[in-house]
């Protein structure tokens, strides 16, 4: 009995069960459809109770199972509010299809995944509203993620708070697949499989700066072509956080096979036709960095720019510099994070590069135009280069410079790390052509301290200037011209510490020409070289001239006291330097100059008011130098050297010539050169008055700051006309007879001159003249003349001279007054 009893209550169990799971099946079958048939009914009406928005559905879709969501003709609209955190969405949309959303996942977990989404005819407009103020803790990241989209033939226009476009576009249609996104905000943060993008008038808001716009976007089978391209600022420079603001349009832009990862972007070919990039200035010295690290990596096979114009300008919009026309084209580009931190943050193999008509100011007053450059790998090709002064300074030099052309050859220079790498083959420059105009008031430089030296390491095979002009200008006359001069340097090299020196670079050897050298050498001189050449070590200069600007009348009307008018001309110098240094640390250490056929004249007019100025000695002069300064030896040769001086009232001037001159100068120097000797010897030889042999010797010590001397001299078989030519205007006297030589061997200082005068003559008449008139004075000369030896008999004794020197006269004059004092013992 009892068995039945539980065999019974058994069944009925199983009968309620099996009903129960029935009824689940049945309500599983029944709840989508029914869910559905809600959802049709009671979503729009759910949307528009419990949202701003109102809503109609044609009708509407799910599948709990699958997580399959579809509805069409879907039309949204915002309803009348004062809330200014509501976001605004106006618009419809034709169908939208939701594949294998994970409902219960999203229930459950959070987790929000899509397998599709597809948008048809979409149209709608959004009007983002004001973020709420929250206090709350941070949010957590929503799990999102979509693996493809679908957008067909859709119109979306999305503003800010302030009716500012953030996107826009028109016959949107967007095929993405396989998407994956990034967390990591240094890499690409989407990438995916396939795609097929086309689209016409899109406008993306980067950020508050900047906004991107194209007519048109068609991409597909890893093509891409963007039409009207216009990456737009949107804001006044100044509130940019960087040097320089930039507008870039591009007529088209085009990529061939690329791919997009999380980490790379991978271009076959990318192209851009008639690119159009202006650069304003924000005038802003410094900005904030970002600290985040590039970490991704853009590789392009081949990328070309055509038809391409560039324009920088200052935040006034004055235009800074221009390229009206370039094309440019790079191979197997490279961008990470290892190039990025190189001072050129991109890596390229070979390059092919043409610009034209270039502009660009260097400083308010200079500016640079460029006809074309045009570089092929490592040559580098520069057509018409003029540097052009936009005004004049007075406290500024500018320059005028043009030259036809610029050859760059075997350039294989680089950055490594942050050095540059200079490695040029040969650089010719054709034909240039130099103006300086000098400032009129040019301030004192300052020497700057702690100056960094840039790390450079640079060498270049050959320099060539050829035939070129140099002129300086100062206040409309020109200061200094040089024509046809050529430069050859072969093998020259610079370093961080060769940039130190005085010269910054050092070169192997060179050849430095130029022709018709004209030089404004001062207030009434002027220089001149036919022909100048060097190699180095050696200088040669032909047909040297200096000479003065003014005649001789002239120039006594210009000058305020007596002053020498030098007129000197050579017809070779020759300089051979040993170990010359120019510069901060300034050292002039020559082993040879040598001068052949000078022809030298120095005219001095006593009318001129006296120059009661100090003559400083010789030696003085020498150590007064302030830098180290000595030559091993200077040789005269083959020269001719005139002095003339007119005494008032002088019926004649007072002429000496010094015919055949050759003259040794050992040890010249300023006692300030370690190791070297200080004495100074002169030994010359000449023909006095052309037919009187004579050699002097005169040594002095630098070193000696009593100016103290030797000089020593003989002058044989001197013909009477020649010596009244001197004698007259000094002495008021003429004389008659035969001369055999006069000798001087006498020693000084800078107060005083004196020694032994010897003077061997023959049939000897003194004639006085009358100081005024010029004519003898026949009574007081046939007195004199009794008590003149006629004859000198055998060797002569020597007066003694002692001679005070007036230290507003020169040297050469205190010897003078030296000699003729010991003529007057003899004669007077």
């Amino acid at each position: 009995m009892e068995k039945k009893l539980i065999s019974k209550k058994t069944g009925k169990r199983k009968k309620v069960v099996l009903i129960i799971i029935g009824a689940l099946l049945l309500l599983a079958l029944i709840f989508p459809f029914a869910l559905n048939i809600y959802l049709k009914n009671k979503l729009p009406e759910l949307v528009n109770e419990k949202t701003p928005y109102q809503i109609r559905l044609a009708d509407f879709s799910l599948n709990l199972f699958k997580g399959d969501i579809s509805a069409n003709s879907i039309y949204i609209t915002t309803k009348q509010t004062k809330d200014p955190t509501v976001t605004q969405i106006n618009g419809n949309i034709k169908s939208l299809r939701v594949q294998n959303f994970g409902i219960w996942k999203a229930i459950f977990n959070k987790s929000y995944h899509v397998k599709e989404v597809q948008l048809i005819d979409p149209d709608l407009k959004v009007m983002l509203g004001k973020s709420k103020e929250k206090k709350d803790a941070p949010k957590k990241k929503i799990n999102f993620g979509i693996e493809n989209i679908l957008v067909t033939n859709g119109n979306i226009s999305v503003k800010d708070k302030n009716k500012k476009d953030l996107v826009t576009g028109k016959n949107v249609n967007i095929n993405l697949t396989e998407i994956k996104l990034s967390e990591n905000v240094s890499k690409i943060p989407v990438e995916f499989k396939n795609f097929k993008i086309d689209a016409h008038d899109i406008l993306i808001t980067v950020n508050d700066f900047y906004q991107i716009y194209a007519a048109k976007i068609d991409a597909k089978n890893k093509q891409l072509n963007i039409y009207e391209f216009h990456l737009k600022p949107i804001e006044s420079p100044a509130l940019y956080n960087a040097k320089n603001v930039f507008d870039l349009r591009i007529n088209q832009l085009a990529a061939e096979n690329f791919t997009v990862s999380k980490d790379s972007l991978i271009i076959d070919n990318a192209k851009f036709v008639k690119p159009q990039l202006t650069v304003t200035s924000t005038n802003k010295k410094e900005v904030k960095e970002n600290p985040k690290e590039v970490n991704l990596k853009i590789g392009i096979k081949n990328l070309d720019f055509g038809q391409g114009s560039v324009l920088i300008q200052q935040r006034d919009k004055t235009k800074v510099a221009s390229v009206d026309n370039f094309h440019l084209n790079l191979k197997d580009i490279v961008f990470d994070k290892k190039t990025v931190k190189e001072k050129i943050p991109f890596a390229f193999s070979t390059h092919n590069i043409e610009f034209e008509n270039i502009y660009f100011k260097t400083d308010p007053l200079q500016a640079v135009n460029i006809k074309k450059i045009t570089s092929n790998d490592s040559n580098i090709l520069i057509d018409d280069i003029a540097f052009t002064a936009l005004g004049k300074s007075a406290v500024k030099d500018v320059f005028n410079i043009k030259t036809e052309k610029v050859e760059i050859l075997n350039n294989t220079s680089k950055f490594a790390g942050q050095q540059l790498q200079l490695q040029l083959g040969k650089i010719n420059v054709y034909r240039p052509k130099v103006e300086i105009i000098a400032a009129t008031h040019k301030p004192k430089v300052t020497k700057k301290s702690n100056t960094a030296t840039p790390d450079l390491l640079a060498h270049l095979g050959a320099l060539h200037i050829i035939d070129g002009t140099f002129i300086q200008k100062k206040e409309g006359h020109d200061k200094m011209k040089v024509e046809n001069f050529n430069v050859q340097l072969n093998s020259v090299t610079t370093n961080k510490d060769i940039l130190k020196e005085s010269i910054p670079f050092h070169v192997k050897s060179q050849l430095i020409t130029a022709k018709k050298i004209d030089v404004d050498a001062g207030k009434y001189y002027r220089l001149k070289v036919d022909q100048i050449k060097n190699t180095g070590k050696e200088t040669a200069l032909h047909n040297f001239a200096f000479l003065p600007k003014y005649s001789r009348a002239q120039f006594n009307r210009l000058i305020a006291v007596e002053e020498d008018l030098y007129t000197i001309k050579a017809k070779s110098v020759m300089i051979t330097d040993k170990n010359s240094r120019l510069g901060a640390q300034t050292s002039i250490d020559l082993d040879q100059i040598i001068f052949d056929g000078i022809d030298c004249n120095i005219y001095h007019d006593l009318a001129p008011p006296d120059d009661i100025g100090i003559r400083y000695m010789f030696s003085k002069k020498l150590r007064d130098v302030k830098f180290p300064l000595y030559i091993r030896n200077i040789d005269i040769k083959n020269s001719h050297l005139t002095y003339e001086e007119v005494a008032e009232k002088a019926k004649i001037p007072g002429k000496l010539t010094f015919a055949h001159f050759n003259a040794k100068i050992r040890d010249v120097n300023s006692a300030k050169m370690k190791g070297k000797p200080t004495m100074v010897k002169v030994d010359s030889n000449f023909d006095f008055f052309g037919d009187a042999p004579t050699d002097v010797h005169w040594q002095f010590d630098v070193a000696n700051t009593n100016d103290d001397y030797a000089i020593n001299g003989t002058i044989k078989n001197l013909s009477v006309q020649n010596a009244n030519l001197f004698v007259r205007p000094y002495l008021n006297v003429s004389l008659d007879g035969q001369i055999h030589y006069l000798k001087f061997d006498y020693k000084g200082s800078s107060k005083q001159i004196g020694g032994n005068f010897y003077f061997k003559y023959t049939d000897m008449q003194v004639n006085f003249l009358n100081k005024n008139t010029g004519k003898e004075r026949k009574l007081l000369s046939a007195v004199a003349n009794i008590f003149v030896k006629n004859d000198s008999k055998g060797e002569p004794n020597h007066v003694e001279v002692d001679v005070k020197r007036d230290p507003n006269k020169s040297f050469f004059n205190t010897l003078w007054q030296g000699i003729m004092e010991g003529l007057k013992k003899y004669l007077i």
